[in-house]
């Protein structure tokens, strides 16, 4: 068993860096969305963070990099920008094929500390988390509520990244390195089934790493469970399938 690492030793060495919008449903409110994170200990520069002259994570010229796995969850929960920037654009699916997506810098949550811990047992500078949707919304209820109402709605299923609409922007996201894996952790909420179908239907044959959980076996463990025994068998399941 490798050691626990805590937040206040991670955020020595990681950054995460989010795109957040809002996206433009007809016959509904603007939604608001994170459609990428990424957490990396290199310089901002290398996952397109832009520059910084006050972020000392900051390096011009740095060379773009590819992440060495991407992880999909459920959605971005309660995620929420921590630096001023292009955070609240209206946004219309799909994106045009020039569009890039203005990173900033985000609080990270317990979940990507998680996600860390695997990083830093394996060596990784760059990891790519990707969701099954987009909408920020903390209460799973809510949330999977939010999404079934949106299947009656034209458009409605832009919402996640792995819809039809989004296949452009889709192929562009996950890409990474050669061989790296997607590491799965959406949950074990039977009403996720049809959008995590959807999002297995995308990466089949892809290598993929994850503990599986619930009644179905499209469904997951989540990487950060409450309690922190379950917490360190997760790092130790995943940890073993990378082997």
């Amino acid at each position: 068993m490798s050691e626990f690492l805590y937040a206040a030793e991670l955020k020595k060495t990681f950054r995460c860096y989010g795109h957040f919008y809002r996206l433009n449903v007809k016959g509904t409110e603007p939604l608001l969305c994170r459609s990428v994170l990424e957490i990396t200990s290199l310089p901002r520069e290398a996952v397109g963070a832009g520059t910084d002259p006050d972020d000392l994570f900051s390096t011009p010229n740095s060379e773009p990099s590819l992440p060495d796995a991407v992880v999909i969850m459920m959605n971005p929960g309660s995620s929420r920008p921590i630096e001023e920037g292009d955070t609240e654009s209206l946004l219309h699916m799909p994106l045009s094929e020039n569009f890039r997506k203005p990173l900033v810098l985000t609080q990270p949550d317990n979940t990507q500390y998680q996600l860390m811990r695997i990083a830093v047992s394996k060596g990784w500078t760059h990891l790519r988390i990707l969701n099954i949707s987009d909408i920020r919304d903390p209460k799973s209820p809510s949330f999977i509520a939010r999404t079934k109402a949106l299947d009656a709605v034209e458009g409605g299923e832009a919402h996640s990244m792995f819809s039809k609409a989004r296949e452009m922007e889709r192929k562009q996201m996950l890409r990474r390195k050669p061989g790296a894996p997607f590491i799965l952790g959406w949950g074990q909420d039977a009403g996720l089934i049809p959008l995590a179908k959807q999002c297995l239907d995308c990466i089949e044959g892809e290598p993929i790493v994850t503990v599986p959980a619930g009644n179905d076996p499209v469904l997951t463990a989540h990487p950060s469970p409450m309690l922190q025994a379950k917490k360190e068998a997760w790092l130790d399941a995943i940890r073993s399938a990378l082997q």
